[in-house]
């Protein structure tokens, strides 16, 4: 659970609402999880698994109401929790930090980015470079290539994709911030 959430005993008695029988609670509480990241996921979060443990910490801090009120498959509130998170307002992203279109600059920019994916793993590094690979449809068929290769949906490598993207935008705003004017 992430910081702020239930406490230990919200937890428990969270798992014994869902099912009395200890194993069968933890497994029901990881397919709902697993389908909160998987809905997150479908409706284009990079944040899915941050806002999966949301709606669970959300839950959690009302398991004594629903313990008392609730009737009905208890996933179904979930569901019903985490539609309501990803429809509230969030903070529009903030855009990246303007610089000056001068062709050195832009080489700064640019030297910036190549030490940025120095410091991610080869296998981060190499699946930026071969997302990126290719125009237009030569594009879109190296990437459905790249998800079967590693195994995984599109919309799973897209969200993979995303948080590497965040991390190295991070890194290059985290330079120009740091470089002397």
């Amino acid at each position: 659970m992430n910081k702020g959430g239930p406490t230990q005993e919200d937890f428990e008695k969270l798992l014994r609402w869902l099912n009395p029988d200890r194993n069968k609670a933890g497994e029901k509480y990881e397919k709902i999880r697993l389908r909160l990241i998987r809905v997150f996921a479908c409706r284009g979060s990079c944040e899915a698994e941050d806002l999966a443990d949301e709606t669970i910490n959300v839950v959690s801090s009302k398991i004594e109401w629903l313990e008392a009120n609730y009737i009905g498959d208890p996933a179904l509130f979930f569901y019903g929790v985490a539609k309501r998170i990803h429809s509230k307002p969030k903070p529009l992203p903030t855009s990246p930090p303007p610089f000056d279109p001068e062709p050195d600059k832009l080489e700064q920019v640019c030297s910036y980015l190549d030490d940025c994916l120095d410091n991610l793993t080869s296998a981060q590094r190499d699946l930026i470079l071969r997302y990126h690979q290719g125009e237009k449809q030569e594009k879109i068929q190296n990437r459905k290539k790249l998800a079967r290769e590693l195994n995984m949906s599109r919309n799973a490598l897209r969200i993979k994709v995303c948080h590497i993207h965040s991390r190295l935008r991070e890194c290059v705003e985290r330079r120009l911030q740091e470089q002397p004017e």
